[in-house]
C-alpha cells in the first residue's frame, strides 16, 4: 500500500512543506535561505516572477506588483491586477504558484504526485474547492484535504509523548496569520476525534497587523502631513498610494514580532504623502498595540467559550488549550486565555510548524489512490480467490491482529514483515477465514506481505497492501464544519425551508439516499421546474442564510413524460473526505437519471448584493421591534435592537468602503451581515417554537381530558404512543417536527369527537359564535337550526350541521398557499 507521505501547510503569510518517512517526519527547508517557512506572497518583476521573501523586499519599491494575504480571497471572483504583466491573477492561481515553490524544496519531485493540504476548518465548501484547485494546477494528480486543528492536534498528541490511560477533551486554538479556529478534541489511548469546531475565515494576525496600520501609524502620519481620510485612501486600488498599504502592513508585521518579545519597538517611514516626503521614526507601545487588539483576542475568547458551552462542558472537563499558529505568540492571547477559562494553556509545540507536521503524519496513514501493482496473481485468473482484509491502520500497540475472510476452502496463508524481522509461517486457513496477531516495530510503518497457497503450497494470491503504522495517533475521521442541507417546500406555510441532510459533525466521506415527493405537477416540453439545491448552512436557518454549494434545475424540456404531483424521486448524495459533492437523481415516473459533480471554487460578493440582503432583513427586524415594543416585551426587542444596530453597522461600513478597496473587508463585512442574519433567525426560531411548545401543550391538555373518560379509554394506548418520544420531538427545537406531533394529536382528538355525536356540542357552540362565514345568510340559517336540534337532544343531526358551517369558514390555508406560486418552489416536499 502506498501512503501519499508529503504535506502541505498552505498558509495566509508562511507555508511549508514536509515528508513522512518511516515513523518520523521531516519538514524542508528552502534550498535558498535555509528556511523551513515561505512567506505566502509573490511578486512579479516583467517576465519574472519572485515567490517568498524576495516577494517581500519588493513591498518597499513595487508593492503594486506584489501579492499577499491571497488565501483570504480563496473561494472568491476577486482578482488582482498586476501591471508589469498587465494581467488579472487570482488568488487559486497565487496559491499555485505558492506550492508549486515548496515542490522546489523536495530534491526528488517526482516522488510528489500527491499531497495532503491543510485548510481552516471552518473554511467553507467553496475555499475548500478552490485550495484543491490551487493543488491541481500546481501540477498534483491527487489533493486531500485535512481541518488545520486536526494536523496541529496529531502533531501535538505524536511529539508530547504523554502517557493518555482516559479519555480527555483538549481545545486546539489556531491562531493563524489569517484565519482563526477552535476545536474540541476528544484523545485516548489511541486516537483523536474532534468533536466541534467552530472559527473565523477572517480573523488572524493580519488583522493586529491592520489595526496598527489603521490606528496607530496612519493617525501620526495624517497629523505630521495634515491630511485626513488617508487609511481609506492608501487601500485603493488606484491613486497615489498604490502598494503604500501593503508597504505599511509589513512594517506593522515585524513591529508586532517586535512587541511580542518587548515592551516597545520602532519603526522608521520615509513617504512621500501630498509631494511631502515624511522621514519619521514611530515609537509603538505594547501597551498601544494591545489596546487595538484586545476585541479581536476577546472575540476568540468567545469562541472557546462558545464551543465549550454548546457541548454541555464545564471548563474543568478541558484537560489543556493547545496555541497554535504564529499568532499565539502575542503575550496577551495566552494571558487572557487563563484569565477567562482557568484552564492549563499549552504551548509546548512549535506554533509554526504544527501545522504542518501533522498533517505529515496524517500523509503517511493516508492511502493514495493513484494505484501501483499491488496484487500479483499466479496460477490462477484474477479474482479466483477473493480476500477481505481487515486491520487498524495506526495503534499504539505492540501487536495488532490481521484478520482476513477467504473465498475458497482448502487453502493456507503466510504472513511476513516486509523487513523479514516476522514470518508466521504457513498455517491453514480455516472456516474461510484467519486472524493472526502480528508483532510491530516501535515508531515505525511496518509493512506486510500476506500470501494464499493452495493444497500444493503454490502462491496463489499475494498482497502488500497492508501497513500499520506503530506508536503514531490517528485521526478518526474529518468531520464535517457544518449542516449539509435541501431546499424543500413547506407548503402549510407557503415558502421554503431546508431539511438537513448531514449533521455537523459527521465524519467525512458520507453518502445517503432519500426520497422526496414532487410537489407539483411538471408536463413534459413544459417550462415548469423542478430545483435540487444543496445548501451549506444551519439547518434550522433559512435557505437565505445558508451558501449553496450544488444547483441542478430541470424543466418540462428536459423530461422524455411527464412528472407527476405526488411521483416518488430518489435522491442519493455523497460528499467526498475532500468536500466534492456527488448529486443523483433519478426520476421513477420518468425513468430518466441527472446527476453532476460540484467542486464550485468561486463565489461573487458585491456591495450592493450585500445592502440588498441586509434591507430585506431589516424591515422584518424593525416590524418585528415594533410589535414587542406594543406588548412591552422589552427584553426581546432590546435583543432585536442589537441585531438592527449590527446590521446597520454594516450597511455603513460598506457605504464607507471604495469599490476599489485592496483589503478584504468586503468578506469580513459579507462574513459578519451572514452571522447577523443567522442570529435573527435562531432568535426568532426560538420563538417561533416557544409558540408551538405552546400550541402542542394546549392540544395535549384537551386530549387529555377526552381520553380520561370512561367511554373513551380504548383511546388511551394511541395516545401514550403519540406522546411516547415527546422529550425528544420538543428538545430537538424542530418546529416542523413539533408541528407534526400537533398534527398527530390534533388526528386523534378528532377521532374521538367523531366517535360520538354527542361531542359535538362543543364543536357547534364554538361555531356559533364564529365570525367572517362566507355566507352569512346561510350560516344563520343553519344556527337557527342548530339550536332546534340542540333543545330535542337530536346530536346526529348536530353533527351535519357543525359539517355545513365549517365549511362556511374562510379557508386562509388555501388563500396563503395561492400566493406561493409554482415558480418561487423547488418541487420537492
Amino acid at each position: 500500500m502506498k501512503t501519499i507521505n508529503f504535506a502541505i501547510d498552505l498558509g495566509t503569510t508562511n507555508s511549508l512543506i514536509a515528508n513522512y518517512n518511516n515513523g518520523a517526519v521531516k519538514i524542508y527547508n528552502n534550498p535558498l535561505g535555509l528556511k523551513q517557512t515561505l512567506p505566502s506572497c509573490v511578486a512579479f518583476r516583467g517576465n519574472r516572477t519572485i515567490i517568498g521573501d524576495k516577494a517581500l523586499d519588493y513591498l518597499e519599491k513595487d508593492a503594486e506588483n506584489v501579492c499577499m494575504l491571497f488565501k483570504r480571497k480563496m473561494g472568491t471572483q476577486e482578482t488582482y491586477f498586476i501591471p508589469s504583466i498587465n494581467k488579472e491573477v487570482s488568488p487559486i492561481e497565487l496559491s499555485s504558484l505558492i506550492i508549486k515553490e515548496l515542490k522546489n524544496f523536495v530534491s526528488d519531485t517526482d516522488q510528489l504526485q500527491t499531497a495532503v493540504i491543510t485548510i481552516p476548518a471552518s473554511f467553507d465548501t467553496i475555499q475548500s474547492n478552490a485550495t484543491k484547485k490551487a493543488g491541481y494546477l500546481a501540477g498534483f494528480k491527487e489533493v486531500v484535504l485535512l481541518q488545520e486543528p486536526i494536523a496541529a492536534c496529531l502533531a501535538f498528541a505524536n511529539q508530547s509523548n504523554l502517557d493518555i490511560q482516559s479519555s480527555k477533551n483538549w481545545i486546539v486554538y489556531d491562531f493563524g496569520g489569517g484565519t482563526f479556529d477552535v476545536a474540541l478534541v476528544e484523545v485516548n489511548d489511541r486516537e483523536l476525534k474532534v468533536i466541534d469546531n467552530e472559527g473565523d475565515n477572517f480573523l488572524g494576525g493580519a488583522d493586529f497587523d491592520n489595526l496598527i496600520v489603521e490606528k496607530i501609524i496612519v493617525p501620526k502620519i495624517e497629523v505630521k502631513a495634515n491630511v485626513t481620510n488617508l487609511f481609506k485612501d492608501i487601500k485603493t486600488k488606484s491613486g497615489q498610494y498604490k502598494g503604500l498599504y501593503f508597504e505599511l502592513l509589513k512594517k506593522a508585521e515585524e513591529a508586532k514580532k517586535e512587541l511580542s518579545v518587548y515592551p516597545e519597538t520602532e519603526i522608521e517611514l520615509d513617504l512621500d504623502i501630498n509631494n511631502e516626503n515624511i522621514f519619521e521614526q514611530i515609537i509603538i507601545t505594547r501597551a498601544e498595540f494591545e489596546a487595538v487588539i484586545s476585541p479581536k483576542v476577546e472575540q476568540t475568547i468567545t469562541f472557546i467559550k462558545k464551543v465549550i458551552s454548546q457541548n454541555q462542558l464545564l471548563n474543568a472537563q478541558i484537560e489543556r488549550l493547545i496555541l497554535i499558529g504564529g499568532s499565539t505568540y502575542v503575550p496577551l492571547i495566552k494571558q487572557r486565555i487563563k484569565e477567562e477559562t482557568g484552564i492549563l494553556v499549552d504551548s509546548s509545540i512549535d506554533p509554526t510548524s504544527a501545522v504542518v507536521d501533522g498533517a505529515a503524519y496524517f500523509a503517511g496513514s493516508k492511502p493514495t489512490n493513484i494505484k501501483e501493482e499491488d496484487v500479483v496473481i499466479q496460477d490462477v485468473e484474477v479474482d479466483t480467490v477473493e480476500t477481505q482484509i481487515f486491520y487498524e491502520q495506526n495503534t499504539r500497540d505492540l501487536e495488532e491482529l490481521i484478520t482476513c475472510k477467504v473465498s475458497d476452502s482448502n487453502l493456507s496463508y503466510r504472513i511476513t514483515r516486509m523487513d523479514g524481522g516476522y514470518d508466521s509461517g504457513i498455517k491453514t486457513i480455516v472456516n474461510n477465514g484467519f486472524s493472526e496477531f502480528v508483532p510491530l516495530l516501535k515508531g515505525q510503518l511496518n509493512r506486510f506481505k500476506i500470501q494464499i497457497l493452495n493444497q500444493d503450497l503454490n502462491v496463489v494470491k499475494t498482497i502488500n497492501t497492508v501497513a500499520i503504522n506503530q506508536g503514531s495517533y490517528n485521526v478518526l475521521g474529518q468531520p464535517l464544519p457544518i449542516d449539509i442541507c435541501m431546499e424543500i417546500d413547506d407548503i402549510d406555510a407557503s415558502t421554503t425551508r431546508l431539511e438537513q441532510i448531514f449533521r455537523k459533525g459527521s465524519i467525512l466521506p458520507l453518502k445517503k439516499k432519500i426520497y422526496k415527493t414532487a410537489s407539483k405537477t411538471i408536463l413534459k416540453n413544459s417550462d415548469a421546474n423542478l430545483i435540487i439545491n444543496i445548501v451549506e448552512g444551519q439547518s434550522k436557518g433559512l435557505p437565505s442564510s445558508g451558501l449553496s454549494i450544488g444547483y441542478i434545475e430541470f424543466s418540462g424540456k428536459d423530461l422524455e413524460d411527464d412528472l407527476i404531483k405526488g411521483t416518488d424521486i430518489e435522491i442519493e448524495l455523497e460528499i467526498t473526505e475532500s468536500r466534492d459533492l456527488k448529486i443523483n437523481v433519478y426520476l421513477q415516473a420518468c425513468d430518466q437519471e441527472f446527476k453532476n459533480v460540484f467542486s464550485q471554487s468561486e463565489r461573487a460578493i458585491s456591495i450592493s448584493k450585500i445592502n440588498m440582503e441586509i434591507n430585506a432583513v431589516l424591515s422584518e427586524v424593525e416590524h418585528l421591534i415594533r410589535e414587542q415594543v406594543e406588548d412591552e416585551n422589552f427584553e426581546y426587542s432590546n435583543t432585536l435592537e442589537q441585531l438592527r444596530v449590527g446590521l446597520i453597522e454594516v450597511q455603513i461600513e460598506t457605504t464607507l468602503l471604495d469599490d476599489n478597496d485592496v483589503s478584504d473587508q468586503k468578506y469580513q463585512l459579507d462574513d459578519k451581515k451572514r452571522k447577523l442574519i443567522q442570529a435573527f433567525d435562531t432568535l426568532t426560531r426560538n420563538k417561533i417554537i416557544a409558540l408551538e411548545i405552546e400550541e402542542y401543550n394546549q392540544s395535549k391538555e384537551a386530549i387529555e381530558w377526552e381520553v380520561n373518560k370512561d367511554e373513551n379509554e380504548k383511546y388511551r394506548l394511541k395516545y401514550l404512543k403519540v406522546i411516547a418520544n415527546e422529550k425528544e420531538v420538543i428538545n430537538s427545537g424542530d418546529k416542523y417536527l413539533i408541528k407534526a406531533k400537533i398534527k398527530e394529536l390534533d388526528i386523534l382528538y378528532n377521532s374521538i369527537i367523531q366517535s360520538s355525536d354527542e361531542n359535538f356540542i362543543g364543536y357547534y357552540i364554538g361555531l356559533k359564535y364564529s365570525s367572517g362565514f362566507t355566507d352569512k345568510k346561510k350560516a344563520d340559517k343553519l344556527i337557527k337550526e342548530g339550536d332546534q336540534v340542540l333543545e330535542r337532544n337530536d346530536y346526529t343531526s348536530l353533527k351535519h350541521i357543525v359539517y355545513a358551517l365549517y365549511a362556511l369558514l374562510p379557508d386562509i390555508e388555501k388563500d396563503k398557499q395561492k400566493l406561493f406560486k409554482d415558480d418561487s418552489k423547488t418541487g420537492l416536499r
